[in-house]
């Protein structure tokens, strides 16, 4: 039965002259550094502007399928979002065939096409399959939407090179971040990570100290906790890295920097009766009860943004 599909994603320019111009998916540009394939068509009309068309859409289908594969290969793309980008595309070319007796029609000469031309296979599967069930969302997601909600106002790349490094120690611990389903894991998970961490080496050749394990798999914490609220998995998923004792066994010794207080309690005090009696800007006061009541440094304190805290457990935290 022949088949075409409408002529979308063509321009009209000036002199009766056509462009191919197709915007890439969000993810795709990111790979590719640039946001829209477009190139000028040299057909103005009839069968040689179809021909020409069709050989555009398999190029542009082409460069998507490789990009993805390459992001999903390097791990910049989980197979959550993959699916949901596919999902998108097949639906947007579905809807551009015309010809078809209906869309169960439409969806198998699509999909007869793509196999002929050897496009992308989760591309394939969206068309002939749109209801399959999601892929689980897995750690890179959790990375990704903690990324994105949680450090979109983060200045500098103090926070983001964070969060690259403390990924990176899930990725040496337990592996790929994009197959680590969060409905997977298990406490093992999190002692793993925990004791990898603790034998960890730092440049200088000694371990990590126990205070900077802590203060790394709070972060970790906090991301697999948001991303189980915000992808609906409460009840389904757990945090292995919750409540993870951190053994004094096989760990470095704490330096005596570490074991120390900051300050003298004497200072403590003076410093708590000077700005209750002398405050003239009362933020101060409160960065100095944080300051007091953590032990976090200054900055940490002084850049902490209202999106960072969580009170929704026993104890307030922030990432």
């Amino acid at each position: 039965m022949a088949y075409m599909m409408r002529l979308r994603y063509i321009d009209s320019l000036s002199g009766g002259r056509k462009r191919f111009r197709r915007r890439y998916p969000k993810a795709v540009a990111e790979v590719l550094g640039e946001a829209v394939f477009q190139v000028a068509m040299v057909a103005r009309e009839g069968a040689d502007l179809l021909n020409e068309h069709a050989k555009f859409l398999a190029e542009y289908e082409k460069i998507v399928a490789k990009a993805r594969r390459n992001a999903a290969l390097q791990g910049q793309l989980s197979p959550l979002e993959h699916w949901r980008e596919a999902i998108k595309d097949a639906e947007a070319m579905v809807a551009g065939v015309s010809g078809a007796r209906d869309e169960d029609d439409a969806r198998q000469l699509l999909a007869e096409d793509l196999q002929r031309r050897g496009a992308d296979s989760v591309l394939y599967r969206a068309v002939v399959e749109p209801d399959a069930q999601e892929p689980k969302v897995t750690m890179l997601d959790a990375k990704e939407i903690y990324r994105v909600e949680r450090m979109a106002g983060a200045q500098g790349r103090n926070q983001k090179n964070r969060l690259e490094r403390v990924c990176g120690r899930i990725e040496s611990s337990l592996g790929p971040l994009r197959k680590l389903a969060l409905v997977d894991l298990k406490r093992e998970h999190g002692r793993k990570l925990r004791d990898d961490m603790l034998a960890t080496k730092k440049k200088n050749g000694s371990p990590l100290s126990p205070s900077s394990v802590k203060r790394e798999l709070n972060l970790v914490k906090a991301m697999v906790t948001f991303a189980i609220k915000e992808h609906d998995l409460q009840g389904k998923a757990s945090n292995p890295f919750d409540k993870l004792e951190i053994g004094k066994g096989n760990s470095a010794p704490e330096t005596e920097w570490e074991k120390r207080d900051p300050l003298p309690q004497d200072i403590i005090l003076a410093m708590r009766q000077r700005l209750k009696d002398r405050i003239k800007i009362p933020a101060l006061r409160l960065i100095w009860q944080l300051l007091e009541g953590t032990g976090c440094r200054g900055s940490e304190i002084v850049g902490l943004r209202v999106e960072d805290i969580f009170l929704d457990c026993k104890t307030p935290t922030f990432a």
